[in-house]
């Protein structure tokens, strides 16, 4: 009877480190050799949005010093030392959810540092994530949107 227990007690723990496994998406995360210094997934989400006819979806992620400013001002005057992380992936269907979608692979990555009265723009694209240069009309485009979004309110 004891043995019974022991085998039916280690067939659970098997089971459920293998789902585990088989459900964390290794494949929408930073990778080791991305050229990114830091990893933005680790920091705290401001917002997020979803682009249907793109078939992606972005979350907007701060260090401390940005979260803890999105929180507290409307405005967008970030202080020096924040940083923003734009990170964009490619949809993919959820398999626990039906019509659901999540994180494929990571499409972009834009980062906006800020100092004292200004701001620098850098774009991560490709796998694995390499920084690129984009025209300057469209960076500035970009940096106005990631900049301007509001804080998601949550209860």
């Amino acid at each position: 009877m004891k043995n019974m227990i022991l085998f039916f007690a280690l067939a659970i723990i098997v089971s459920c480190e293998q789902k585990s496994k088989k459900f964390l998406n290794i494949e929408a995360s930073v990778q080791q050799n991305d050229e990114l210094k830091e990893n933005p997934l680790l920091m705290n989400p401001i917002t997020s949005s979803i682009q249907p006819k793109d078939s992606t979806m972005s979350t907007l992620y701060g260090n401390e010093i940005a979260f803890d400013y999105a929180k507290q001002h409307s405005d967008f005057n970030y202080p020096k030392d924040a940083v923003l992380y734009e990170v964009t992936w490619k949809q993919k269907p959820d398999e626990l959810w039906f019509g659901g979608n999540i994180p494929k692979e990571i499409s972009s990555v834009e980062k906006i540092t800020f100092n004292n009265d200004n701001y620098f723009y850098e774009k991560f694209e490709g796998k694995p994530l390499k920084k690129i240069q984009i025209e300057e009309a469209e960076e500035k485009l970009r940096e106005d949107f990631i900049i301007n979004q509001k804080m998601a309110v949550s209860p």
